[in-house]
């Protein structure tokens, strides 16, 4: 008989379950992992059936097999190739059927994250009136919380000339000069720092010849921090038994856009008004008591951090980097 791992999974539930309730030990039928936990996919039967009520079968050209709707909304399969063999077996579903979704209205959940943003940006800057519930989308962030972040992290500034800025300068900016950034709004100050150095200069946009000063730094390891790197990794449909799944169908595609949007590279002279959407939804997320946020860097292959406050930061030493090649990447439109 067929059986899968925890390396056939996203979804943290899903392999948490695998590693605590697994004594079979072997090669994976799906993933072709050697000497690991393994179970039945038929396990999982029940837990999946709560997503089956989105989706019905059709007869629609744009109508997709099953699998793919699935991966798509939840990401709960390592890969699409993985989701394609796993989801017979788990549902007794056969592959060749179409489905499209059912009771939700998916071109609505597509735009919702656009609207918000035109609200924020041209109509209602501080008293949403769009389809976004605040309250329930501070109950799905909560569910993005993670400790599982780097301790050491580096932050970079371009020196005036070839002179290291002293320690005590790289911090966070002072409230009277603090510009907007992804995540703070003009005035408010917030703590930026970077998951390796490359991505650290990267994130300061240096011309070629000069100066940056890096410093290396380390954060408390019991901080709260929200995990927008990629939330439909992180934000399982089976996480809470009281509440609809097409509600969190909606609010993780919220948040995954969010998510995005912190990642998306934004050309400094859009920037006051591109990055009001993720200013407020920053605000949100310090409201709810968290430390900061970590996303995935526009510019560098790292992550970055952003923290609302420094306090308990320990700024070690600082280095002196000279910038001696850029690198571009373009295509024609």
């Amino acid at each position: 008989m067929a059986k899968c791992c925890s390396n056939c999974f996203n979804d943290k539930l899903i392999t948490a379950y695998i590693e605590k309730e697994s004594s079979d030990y072997g090669n994976c039928s799906f993933c072709g992992s050697r000497n690991v936990q393994l179970v039945e996919p038929e396990n999982f039967t029940d837990t999946f059936e709560v997503l089956l009520h989105l989706y019905k079968e059709s007869d629609n050209p744009t109508a997709l097999p099953l699998y793919k709707l699935i991966q798509k909304d939840w990401s709960i399969f390592s890969s699409l190739n993985i989701a394609e063999h796993l989801i017979p077996q788990i549902l007794d579903y056969t592959n060749g059927k179409f489905y499209e979704y059912f009771g939700i209205d998916d071109k609505f959940v597509a735009n919702l994250w656009n609207e918000f943003r035109y609200e924020i940006k041209h109509n209602n800057r501080f008293f949403q009136k769009s389809q976004v519930n605040i309250n329930e989308l501070q109950g799905w962030i909560q569910e993005l919380y993670t400790d599982k972040y780097p301790t050491v992290l580096f932050r970079a500034r371009i020196c005036e000339d070839k002179v290291k800025i002293k320690k005590n300068k790289m911090g966070k900016p002072p409230l009277k000069i603090a510009t907007g950034g992804r995540a703070n709004p003009v005035g408010i100050s917030y703590l930026y720092v970077a998951s390796d150095i490359s991505t650290a200069i990267a994130e300061i946009r240096p011309h070629k010849s000069d100066f940056v000063s890096v410093v290396k730094l380390k954060i408390p390891s019991n901080l709260k921090l929200v995990d927008l790197r990629n939330p439909k990794n992180s934000l399982s449909p089976f996480i809470r038994t009281d509440y609809n799944v097409e509600e969190l169908f909606k609010y993780i595609e919220l948040l995954q856009q969010l998510g995005e949007e912190l990642s998306k590279p934004i050309l400094p002279r859009d920037a006051h008004l591109e990055y009001l959407p993720s200013q407020y939804l920053a605000e949100l997320i310090k409201d709810a008591n968290f430390d900061g946020i970590i996303y995935k860097s526009s510019v560098g292959n790292g992550d970055n951090i952003a923290l609302f406050s420094d306090t308990n930061v320990e700024f070690r030493n600082v280095e002196l980097y000279e910038v001696k090649k850029l690198s571009f990447d373009s295509s024609k439109i």
